[in-house]
């Protein structure tokens, strides 16, 4: 039976992701950064991976096959399990070794699901991009009350979620077609064209923040954000910060819940003048 026309444009673009992205490393005689991934062409033929940081390395762990890179991409060096595969924490001390396109795209698609296939379209014009209100109005269930969250909380939350220091995409989406998130955009090469599931937690946890809005304190603090407080203050008393882990969003030690905070929290405590 002949493939359907959606099958055959899906692996037509995906076949001509990989020859598009293994032309584009061998042009670069020193390699190509791709998230934190460094991809060179090796002697006499086939690519080499390993990361960014580790360009020089002599002592790393080789691998041949590549999905290996499947393992190498589900932990941190710490060996948390990472539910963001580019937030800027992928563990080193590796080698991936592949003979040719095929291979390579294997190995870069968990290290990046859809990254290339995602790179190769934008560099077309051809990447279709989901914005904020759009997506939320798919939502169902405990996410459908995002479709509730203000212009303001998508930008709070994108600014907490979406930076370099957290999330090594290029977020392309807005909060809808006519209002921008209004935040620094990466430089990388990994397009974001639409909110990831991960963000959409977040902006959940966002929201119920905004509900809170009318439970303040006579200090004018939220329930939360007191909670978040004291969180902070007894951590700090044991001398050790430790975030919770990536996608813990209910948790006051959140790395992501912090960065929110910085924008909201902050200013209340701020001496007025």
């Amino acid at each position: 039976m002949p493939e359907a026309p959606e099958a055959q444009g899906a692996t037509s673009v995906a076949a001509a992701s990989r020859e598009a992205f293994a032309a584009w490393v061998d042009a670069a005689p020193k390699g190509r950064a791709f998230g934190q991934v460094l991809v060179r062409g090796i002697s006499p033929a086939g690519y080499s991976l390993r990361h960014v940081a580790e360009e020089d390395a002599v002592d790393l762990a080789v691998h041949e096959a590549p999905r290996a890179a499947r393992e190498i991409a589900k932990f941190t060096e710490e060996g948390e399990y990472r539910p963001l595969k580019s937030s800027p924490n992928l563990r080193r001390g590796w080698e991936i070794r592949v003979p040719d396109a095929g291979e390579l795209a294997v190995a870069m698609n968990y290290l990046y699901p859809a990254g290339i296939v995602h790179w190769y379209l934008h560099r077309e014009d051809r990447l279709e991009i989901t914005n904020f209100r759009e997506n939320a109005a798919r939502q169902s269930g405990i996410y459908k009350r995002i479709q509730r969250l203000s212009d303001g909380g998508v930008r709070k939350a994108a600014w907490a979620c979406c930076e370099d220091a957290v999330c090594l995409k290029r977020t392309l989406w807005d909060v809808d077609g006519k209002t921008p998130l209004e935040m620094e955009r990466s430089e990388g090469e990994i397009p974001c064209p639409e909110p990831c599931s991960v963000f959409i937690s977040f902006a959940r946890r966002v929201r119920l923040f905004e509900r809170e809005e009318r439970d303040l304190d006579a200090a004018g603090l939220s329930p939360s954000e007191k909670e978040d407080l004291a969180a902070l203050v007894r951590a700090a008393a044991t001398g050790e910060v430790r975030f919770a882990r990536e996608a813990e969003f209910e948790e006051p030690l959140n790395e992501r819940r912090m960065r929110y905070r910085r924008l909201t929290l902050v200013p209340k405590l701020r001496p007025k003048d």
